[in-house]
């Protein structure tokens, strides 16, 4: 039988609130973090301090994890979890509560290494040069021998058992793989993963967002043809309230829609005359007002432009230069492209030109 036990009694100090109940994608944290070892794990026991219990059975009150109460440290919550895992269990993973980016894969892959070597401990070995600092001296030490451990640790119950069973009071442990350590002299380290951070500080929590915007407009006579702020010749312009321009437009929804705000239709509505014949790279810097105002950052930006004339091949590098400085991303994070429908619809007639965007935002 397998067992998870998810330690998450701290007091989140440095996060200037309680962390695991902050939002993450459609959930909080600590519901993203019980996610990774549902349908993986038999059981999972969850380790709280008792002044969010209540919290936590709320939140929780629709499934089988089982709470329990923490101590006033690490070594003390880990052992109320061993104790409320079932007498059935083989083997048991140790994660912490404030890890949530863990991948199910990396949980499976712990519980299959700890069945045939008795324990499983997630690293990452050192990429900088390393120190150890003493003032303004330092001592070179081997990257090579270097690792960081993340969790979850995963052990033979019986072992981990017996391992807390004799350890040495005395002394402060960080981890659990320090506790078998101290037992069993050896320990077997698997690959980790990168994103498998432990959230400290409210920077470190992230959940990434796609957004998706299209727009269409008309071609006629008497008026400008603007693509992502750059004029380009041509006999006819794109109709709109503002200076219709239509790749702009697009990019502006797909922001809106990754930080889930309505589209530039409720932002600048037609009817409000000092939107007329305004430039779409000016409230395109407002939509990304928007997304600063609701703390999210825009990571990248794709956008096809679908025109079968003019050739839009040659005003490329400006458009992603306009786009990139609105938004204040360096160049290579947007990629604009064009094509034609082959003389097909509206566009392949050349009534109109249409655009769809991606934007990927992290909040």
């Amino acid at each position: 039988m397998k067992s998870a036990i998810i330690v998450a009694g701290g007091t989140s100090s440095r996060f200037e609130q309680n962390k695991l109940f902050a939002p993450l994608f459609d959930k909080r944290l600590i519901q993203v973090t019980v996610d990774a070892f549902l349908d993986v794990a038999d059981e999972i026991v969850l380790v709280v301090n008792a002044k969010d219990m209540m919290q936590m059975t709320l939140l929780f009150a629709n499934s089988k994890i089982k709470l329990t109460t923490g101590g006033h440290t690490r070594t003390q919550s880990v052992l109320n979890g061993l104790k409320a895992i079932s007498d059935k269990s083989t083997l048991v993973a140790i994660h912490d509560g404030a890890r949530p980016y863990v991948s199910k894969t990396l949980v499976q892959t712990c519980f299959d290494v700890a069945k045939e070597y008795g324990n499983a401990i997630p690293v990452l070995r050192a990429v900088d040069t390393i120190y150890i600092q003493d003032g303004e001296k330092a001592k070179f030490v081997d990257r090579q021998k270097v690792c960081k451990v993340q969790t979850p640790q995963t052990f033979d119950t019986a072992k981990i058992k017996q391992a807390y069973a004799c350890r040495d009071e005395a002394k402060s442990y960080t981890d659990d793989s320090q506790v078998y350590l101290d037992a069993f002299g050896s320990l077997h380290f698997v690959e980790g993963e990168n994103n498998n951070v432990k959230i400290t500080y409210p920077s470190d929590l992230y959940a990434e967002s796609i957004g998706n915007g299209f727009d269409v407009h008309p071609l006629v006579p008497g008026r400008k043809l603007v693509l992502c702020g750059v004029e380009i010749p041509h006999h006819l312009g794109l109709d709109g309230h503002s200076d219709a321009d239509v790749a702009t437009h697009a990019i502006m929804d797909a922001v809106l829609s990754s930080i889930n705000e309505r589209d530039i239709g409720n932002q600048f509505p037609d009817s409000d005359d000092s939107y007329k014949g305004i430039s779409s790279m000016l409230l395109l810097q407002k939509v990304n007002e928007l997304a600063k105002s609701k703390n999210a950052k825009i990571q990248s930006i794709s956008c096809v432009i679908m025109a079968q004339a003019p050739k839009l091949a040659p005003y490329i590098p400006q458009m992603c230069a306009n786009i990139a400085n609105a938004l204040n991303l360096p160049a290579n994070r947007v990629n604009i492209s064009a094509t034609t429908t082959e003389r097909l619809g509206i566009v392949g007639e050349e009534k109109g030109i249409a655009s769809q965007a991606v934007c990927l935002t992290q909040m």
